[in-house]
């Protein structure tokens, strides 16, 4: 219960007109669960989270809703919500699961890069670098997965898009709980390494390197062991 009180004083301020109170919320909701503030298993009552971020108590009832499709929400008996608890089984089939569609979204993905889309992986990959260097494990973890996404959203592929977009909040959270290790100058360089052999036109060692990147996350689930489940 002491992370639910991180969340208190913490209201919603508008960045640009083009983001709608909805999204705000939506984001800040995510982004509490995601680094733990909001712990795995914690009840949410949407009149106290509306009253936290001073909105009314609709647009967390929608937010709440897009994030239980995400995951990171459950909606239980009575419409009783909580944040998804950390199941070491559903995690490591999640990681590995995730695994073969993100090499799906590689492979249909990197015929359709281009000179901007490459400019977006140097722009991740900068960004991972300076996240390690100052420590910070969460934009560290964000720039990685954005650097993923560039491939997925190349492929085109909305049903893809879907099943893989949706899941970032659970492998972000899965990392930044269990999983800091990983973020490493290996795990960097392995996404320098992927870029470089896109940037040759060695597709089968860009999806080489992906393969032990997944690997590596998929090994760190299996090792956590059952002291991983259910915070």
């Amino acid at each position: 219960m002491e992370r639910a009180k991180a969340l208190t004083a913490d209201p919603i301020a508008l960045q640009g007109a083009s983001v709608t109170l909805r999204q705000a919320v939506i984001h800040r909701l995510r982004d509490r669960i995601v680094d733990g503030t909001l712990a795995p298993g914690l009840l949410l009552r949407e009149n106290d989270l509306a009253q936290r971020m001073g909105v009314s108590a609709t647009p967390v009832r929608e937010a709440l809703g897009t994030l239980a499709s995400e995951g990171l929400v459950e909606i239980e008996a009575h419409r009783l919500k909580r944040v998804t608890p950390i199941d070491r089984t559903a995690t490591c089939d999640l990681m590995r699961v995730q695994a073969e569609l993100w090499r799906l979204g590689y492979r249909w993905g990197m015929p359709n890069l281009g000179a901007a889309q490459v400019a977006l992986l140097d722009q991740a990959v900068a960004r991972y670098r300076a996240a390690l260097d100052s420590g910070e494990y969460m934009a560290a973890i964000r720039a990685g997965l954005d650097f993923h996404t560039v491939f997925i959203m190349a492929s085109q592929n909305r049903e893809l898009l879907r099943s893989t977009l949706d899941r970032r909040g659970l492998i972000a959270r899965y990392i930044f709980l269990h999983g800091i290790q990983t973020l490493t100058s290996v795990g960097l360089s392995q996404h320098v390494s992927i870029l470089s052999a896109f940037r040759s036109g060695d597709h089968t060692a860009v999806l080489a390197c992906l393969d032990r990147m997944a690997a590596r996350l998929v090994a760190l689930c299996d090792d956590v062991g059952d002291t991983f489940s259910h915070q």
